[in-house]
């Protein structure tokens, strides 16, 4: 694939891809330095790349893997860093952070497609943190079927995302 061919078939997910990788890293100096990271790797893997590969989707999950595995490198860099600090760790590390908003991104794309009944309970255990006597008083429904709904409703939400990463490694 020469230059023009390859400008052609990508160019096209510019936009997109600054946009994804605004939104992994928070600032667009960042942003930039990725969506570059995520070009040089198409060229480098030019000649490789199955027709498949040559989707939004894929080159999406190409992003998301380069900021993982950059944060990832730059946890074991900083680690020295982070044993001298003399403040007590947060709760959760910034990776763990971003790790989750991600995840939490994805899952949400996922649970706008759930039933409104499903949904609106998932939300109110998982992100507002209600326990389920909160959750049995604000809905009305027993603490035993609010677990098999939550139960089932994960199972739900699991099977789709594993379909759904399994589609974008494929």
């Amino acid at each position: 694939m020469d230059a023009r061919e390859f400008k052609q078939r990508f160019m096209p997910f510019h936009r997109r891809l600054y946009r994804v990788g605004y939104h992994l890293t928070g600032n667009a100096q960042d942003a930039e330095d990725l969506l570059q990271d995520t070009y040089l790797k198409l060229w480098q893997k030019r000649d490789d790349l199955r027709e498949e590969a040559m989707t939004e989707a894929y080159l999406v999950t190409l992003m998301q893997n380069l900021f993982r595995d950059q944060r990832r490198l730059k946890r074991i860099d900083t680690s020295e860093d982070i044993e001298d600090h003399a403040d007590p760790p947060d709760e959760r590390s910034l990776s763990e952070t971003l790790e989750a908003k991600d995840e939490a991104q994805q899952m949400k794309v996922l649970m706008d497609g759930l039933p409104e009944r499903d949904s609106s309970i998932l939300r109110m255990h998982l992100v507002e943190d209600k326990s389920y006597e909160e959750m049995e008083q604000d809905t009305g429904l027993s603490q035993g079927n609010l677990r098999i709904i939550m139960m089932r409703t994960k199972q739900k939400l699991k099977q789709q995302y594993l379909k759904l990463t399994k589609t974008w490694t494929s």
